[in-house]
């Protein structure tokens, strides 16, 4: 995970080099590829400030990795008295964690945050502890949450680059996803059966086909903010947005901007050769290095640069080998921080081949043919003096 961000850290400061391309209203703001975390562009994005109801991606997240769908979150006192936006709640109302999901991400419903907070972690508290744990587990250095709704505090803050973290781990998960682009959603509650419908907020939804969420925010202190998902050409980025005039139009730019000016490139393929590599004492003595998986990178459509590839050894590559035996690792990167990294195999199959006497092949990855003329010339270099030795001792012996 500190790879990960290191490397991302370094996306920031290289995407900064593109950032006159794209002009936002947002005070914050960031642009990743979902599948590897790649940083696209980024405004400021390392700046702690308010999220507002972006803050619910994590608690949605720990009430999927918390409760069976089936299990009922109940009210707890004072409930009912938990505004703005609310889900109406009675305390000691019953909604399945199914239902509370909709209502978090949909209706973005300050009072069912709350009462997640209590059926998870049995207070608020309680709760942001585990908010903030699960945060520097993904990778987070810039957040503290201290409530499950992000309703003002300031003690309450993110940054751009931490909720685009928060957001790509969160969209891992497939109810999540599902929940997420849904515009409208009844759901099952023991009380209160005159407000079933949760409607989303995110009005993108029926604007953008390729939008497939997140979730809207909204406070005084906080501005117009928004975490986006979208899916076009075959990949998904994803977008966050801080303390923005216009949220819907930086989003829209963001996107049309980032899909225009990149492309997914496929960059492996099953069985594809990385490297060749010479193995001591062994027919044959090359062996091809291969990758069983299909890498694809999210790369910039001018300059069209090939990704570097650097080849890691677990040991001594010793025959017999095996074909599709397991040697190490291959890591694909560039220079804007992108990087994959995979298993090798071998390609084919070694035997071993005993050494002739007074012979020694070279290991792989050393030059092999510098080492054995180095130690030819080592070699003379020793026999002429042990030569001129016994002269001097036959010449002293005999006279």
């Amino acid at each position: 995970m500190a790879t990960l961000r290191n490397l991302a850290l370094i996306s920031l400061i290289l995407c900064a080099t593109f950032a006159r391309a794209l002009d936002v209203s947002a005070k914050s703001a960031i642009i990743i590829d979902a599948e590897s975390g790649q940083v696209l562009w980024q405004k400021d994005a390392n700046t702690p400030r308010y999220p507002a109801s972006t803050t619910k991606i994590m608690t949605a997240m720990l009430l999927l990795e918390h409760c069976l769908p089936s299990d009922w979150i109940v009210g707890p006192k004072g409930v009912d008295k938990i505004e703005p936006s609310s889900m109406n709640m009675r305390v000691g109302e019953k909604v399945s964690a199914r239902g509370m999901l909709y209502a978090l991400m949909l209706r973005s419903a300050n009072d069912g945050c709350v009462a997640v907070a209590y059926h998870i972690s049995g207070s608020v508290p309680a709760f942001a502890k585990l908010m903030n744990q699960r945060a520097k587990e993904i990778g987070c250095l810039n957040t503290n949450f201290n409530n499950p709704n992000g309703l003002n505090d300031k003690k309450h803050t993110t940054t751009a680059f931490d909720l685009a973290l928060i957001a790509r781990e969160a969209m891992k998960y497939e109810e999540f996803r599902k929940v997420v682009r849904t515009q409208s959603q009844p759901i099952v509650r023991s009380i209160n059966h005159k407000d079933l419908l949760m409607k989303s907020h995110n009005k993108w939804l029926a604007k953008d086909m390729t939008a497939d969420g997140i979730k809207t925010g909204y406070t005084r202190d906080a501005g117009k903010c928004y975490v986006g998902s979208a899916t076009r050409d075959g990949y998904r980025l994803i977008t966050v947005i801080l303390k923005s005039e216009d949220w819907q139009l930086d989003h829209q730019n963001m996107l049309n901007w980032a899909y225009k000016n990149h492309a997914r490139v496929k960059v492996a393929t099953p069985g594809m050769e990385v490297s060749r590599v010479t193995v001591e004492n062994s027919t044959p003595s090359e062996l091809p290095l291969i990758v069983r998986d299909e890498i694809y990178q999210i790369r910039r459509v001018a300059p069209n640069m090939a990704p570097n590839v650097a080849i890691n050894l677990t040991g001594e590559l010793k025959a017999p080998i095996a074909e599709g035996q397991e040697l190490g690792t291959v890591t694909f990167s560039d220079a804007n921080g992108w990087t994959k990294t995979v298993p090798f195999y071998a390609g084919a199959s070694t035997e071993y081949d005993p050494p002739l006497l007074g012979t020694t092949r070279g290991k792989a990855g050393f030059g092999i043919l510098g080492l054995a003329l180095v130690a030819g010339v080592f070699g003379l270099k020793t026999r002429s003096r042990r030569a001129k030795a016994y002269a001097q001792t036959a010449r002293s012996s005999i006279f």
